[in-house]
């Protein structure tokens, strides 16, 4: 099921992801479902400066930088509480997990992970967008 803004435009997800297959295969997997449109970020800087210049329904990253990346997370949540924000990581040991419940994390999705999780946590995410679209008009 595409769920879609009130203009009819695909939800702007926020993709930050440093390995450029995963990037290029989430990307193509939500243009060809139209399940959102994606924006790439291949680091946390620059997934930070996207996040300033434009609003994003939801957000996918990647815990490969660590802490940094835990701690963008933070930042937006005291920002866009409402955000929904799902991560992907290689592994994932308790203090993480309790760690990301914390943040109010939607979703981890554990690498290697199918294309099939990939579609699920994506339509989780963007289900509110449609709600948000209302609420700012």
């Amino acid at each position: 099921m595409t769920v879609t803004t009130v203009q009819g435009n695909l939800p702007q997800l926020l993709l930050i992801e440093p390995d450029r297959m995963v990037r290029s295969t989430v990307t193509s997997v939500c243009r060809g479902l139209d399940l959102a449109q994606v924006h790439q970020a291949a680091s946390l800087a620059i997934g930070q400066q996207m996040l300033q210049a434009q609003r994003m329904a939801a957000l996918l990253i990647s815990l490969a930088e660590g802490e940094a990346a835990l701690a963008l997370v933070a930042r937006l949540r005291e920002a866009r509480p409402e955000m929904p924000v799902a991560v992907m990581a290689a592994s994932a040991n308790a203090e993480v997990v309790q760690r990301l419940k914390a943040l109010g994390i939607r979703r981890l999705l554990l690498q290697p992970f199918k294309i099939r999780d990939v579609v699920m946590t994506v339509e989780a995410l963007c289900t509110i967008a449609p709600l948000e679209a209302l609420a700012g008009s």
